[in-house]
């Protein structure tokens, strides 16, 4: 006699198994990607109070904050963000270090930005950051940097604020023509809320104010006389 076996008795148990593994996948995942987001944040807002108290940032504060930011990438590796504020976090760190140390804490950073552009090519504030480590290291690739920042950011004011800076930093880098770009991104940081104060206030510590309100003034290109405070500047 033939015996039959009914195929429900078997795949019931397979499916249970199965649906109790995607269950445990999904929780760990979930488990990793917000670990990783607390982490994330955490480095974001020691960033942030480092730009507004440069001079509370010390070594160990950075290292820490390093290590963060790491843990964040080790439970999520192909987060682009992470990266970034990775990059962000080495900067800082060369910044603090000794002359003999800042070139190889700024080609870790590049590394670090190299590799969010790689997971995000689209992302204007991994190239304006790309531009700033590059010009400092005095590499090759300036004028690429420069043009995808542009590119893909030529109206947020987080990129209009780095090319600005690293522009006027690096002037006589540039040609004519990337100098006309720089002006406008001065402009627009000038005129735009989220960027006209940390704009006016680098200007004017630099002693740069006269000469970026008069480069915008005279410009060929002309800005319809959105920029008040150049007017004001140049009275």
């Amino acid at each position: 006699m033939v015996a039959f076996v009914n195929k429900n008795i078997i795949t019931a148990p397979i499916l249970q198994w199965s649906v109790g593994l995607c269950a445990l996948v999904t929780l760990y995942l979930a488990f990793c990607f917000g670990s990783a987001s607390i982490y994330a944040v955490a480095t974001e807002k020691n960033i942030e109070r480092w730009v507004k108290h440069p001079q509370d940032v010390t070594s160990n504060v950075i290292n820490e904050t390093k290590q963060t930011i790491l843990e964040a990438i080790d439970y999520h590796s192909s987060h682009p963000h992470y990266y970034n504020l990775l990059g962000k976090t080495l900067e800082w760190e060369a910044y603090l270090s000794t002359t003999e140390d800042q070139i190889g804490i700024l080609q870790q950073a590049k590394k670090a930005y190299l590799k969010s552009a790689s997971l995000r090519q689209n992302w204007p504030d991994t190239w304006a950051d790309l531009l700033s480590v590059e010009t400092q290291l005095q590499g090759g690739n300036i004028n690429l940097y420069f043009d995808n920042a542009n590119q893909y950011g030529p109206f947020i004011p987080t990129v209009n604020s780095k090319i600005a800076q690293v522009g006027l930093e690096n002037w006589q880098q540039f040609t004519p023509q990337r100098r006309s770009i720089i002006i406008e991104h001065i402009a627009r940081a000038l005129t735009h809320p989220k960027s006209q104060g940390e704009m006016y206030r680098y200007l004017q510590s630099s002693g740069l104010l006269k000469f970026a309100c008069a480069a915008i003034i005279y410009n060929p290109r002309g800005y319809d006389g959105k920029v008040n405070l150049c007017k004001k500047v140049l009275k």
